[in-house]
């Protein structure tokens, strides 16, 4: 056998990276959305104390990581059940793809969540408020935060999707670079 036989390169198509970015696109979503409810019910738990940086801060950082770094391990997965011989265009898909599962899944069980718990939505927005009233803030900017908190809060269906697939499949495009740079096959290795 001639080192021509050997390597084959393979056509890869989405259906080739469907099942890394389903399943880990998945794993991230529901890890995500414990981790969005569990800091929800903390904020809600919690006395307004006034601080700019609340519960509502950190869970938005934490989930933002956490969410990020589904490309780097859907691309691990790719390289280890498909195959290590992608580029980087391939491996960016295959993160856009996961970023756009965990965001679809994550906001489907945000909204069955409000079907477990109707009030939660109301609670978390007025426990965000309280926060905000205790500030001593100015009544003018007082109502445009509270406006804005209620819009942000409760955005719809609609609009979180719109949102969310664009910010998750970037963020994790990006980490499926990364992931692509360390995991994938690099040309110097692949034998002609």
């Amino acid at each position: 056998m001639n080192n021509m036989d050997e390597f084959k390169p393979t056509k890869l198509t989405i259906n080739d990276y469907l099942p890394s970015a389903g399943l880990v696109g998945l794993i991230f979503a529901v890890v995500i959305f414990a981790i969005s409810i569990f800091f929800g019910y903390m904020q809600i738990n919690a006395e307004p104390t006034g601080s700019p940086f609340g519960v509502t801060s950190i869970s938005g950082i934490v989930v933002c990581l956490a969410g990020a770094f589904s490309g780097l391990v859907a691309v691990w997965h790719f390289s280890k059940e498909v195959t290590q011989d992608f580029k980087m265009g391939q491996g960016a898909a295959i993160g856009f793809l996961t970023g756009a599962v965990v965001a679809v899944v994550s906001v489907m069980l945000t909204q069955v969540w409000t079907f477990i718990d109707p009030d939660y939505t109301q609670k978390l927005m007025d426990s965000v408020i309280a926060n905000f009233e205790m500030m001593d803030l100015p009544d003018e900017a007082l109502d445009g935060i509270i406006e804005s908190t209620e819009q942000s809060v409760d955005p719809g269906f609609l609009r979180q999707l719109f949102l969310s697939i664009p910010l998750q499949g970037i963020l994790s495009t990006i980490t499926a670079l990364i992931g692509t740079k360390l995991f994938a096959q690099k040309a110097d290795e692949q034998t002609f």
